[in-house]
């Protein structure tokens, strides 16, 4: 009985695995090897491929070039082989297991035909595919998942040109003396300051289902209007809180049933996310440095 319940949890973790495999789908794209700074691993724990100290950012760019012009070929630009030409390298037990390029330059010494590779050309093509193989994710996830040493500045914009744009665009509805003052103190950087804004999104306001949030109007048979803030809507009720803080639960499961018209709280940014679209992101930009200096 215990041989076939540990036969079964086998099976269900296999099957588990093999869907996470398909799952995948298209191949990722293998990246430009990312800038870490030499001798740092990309995380403290792990399998050799994590932990291996990464080699200098030119290192890693010459070794690029090596692999592409004397392996791409038969192993492919994305290191997954060509058939009947060159093995799978991102599943290569060689490759993962060399630390500084001896099991790769004895495998390379063998090679059918023969490579002719000088010890620093070598060493380069292996910690080239070291800084791929960095990048792989989990559970056999394809490189890219990872992506190391990124760091993102959205601050690119000009603070003077979004403070113009904004006077025109946005001054309507927004004040950087009321609802915006202090804004950026509010956002741990300008990244979370830029998909706060951009998204119309207010601090410390929580998330909603059913229209809950949303601004509401209706429309009773007998033509008297209510509006208010949505705090619960189905196909069988509507309540409501109105402007002076009273709370209307409104059937509709009823004939003749009440109109309701729900409006969208996001639908001013969705209009501003088109009018500012551009293909260097430049209005974007100018409003977040902009935005960033209301501290």
């Amino acid at each position: 009985m215990i041989r076939k319940q540990h036969f079964i949890a086998a099976l269900f973790a296999g099957t588990i695995l093999t869907a996470l495999v398909y799952a995948q789908g298209t191949p990722t794209p293998v990246p430009d090897p990312v800038p870490i700074a030499p001798g740092k691993g990309v995380r403290n724990n792990g399998f050799t491929q994590y932990t291996r100290p990464l080699a200098s950012q030119d290192v890693l760019i010459r070794g690029k070039a090596l692999y592409n012009s004397t392996c791409g070929t038969c192993h492919a630009a994305d290191m997954r082989g060509v058939p009947g030409k060159g093995n799978n390298l991102l599943r290569s037990g060689i490759v993962l297991s060399d630390k500084a390029g001896e099991l790769i330059a004895g495998s390379v010494a063998k090679h059918n035909p023969k490579i002719n590779l000088v010890e620093a050309d070598n060493l380069a093509i292996s910690e080239y595919l070291h800084s791929i193989e960095a990048t792989a994710g989990a559970q056999g996830s394809p490189p890219g998942r990872n992506p190391m040493g990124i760091e993102l500045n959205v601050l690119v914009g000009d603070a003077k040109a979004g403070e113009a744009y904004f006077a025109k665009a946005c001054a309507n509805c927004h004040s950087t003396t009321g609802d915006l003052k202090g804004i950026a103190s509010k956002y741990q950087d300008a990244k979370a300051l830029q998909n706060g804004w951009f998204d119309g999104i207010v601090p410390g306001a929580g998330r909603g289902g059913g229209g809950r949030g949303m601004q509401a109007i209706v429309t009773m048979p007998n033509g008297t209007k209510l509006e208010g803030r949505s705090i619960r809507k189905d196909d069988y009720i509507v309540i409501l809180m109105l402007a002076d803080g009273t709370r209307r639960s409104i059937p509709l499961d009823v004939t003749p049933a009440p109109k309701v018209e729900m409006k969208d709280p996001q639908e001013a940014h969705k209009k501003m996310a088109i009018a500012i679209d551009d293909p260097d992101n430049k209005n974007l930009h100018d409003i977040t440095a902009f935005l960033w200096t209301l501290k």
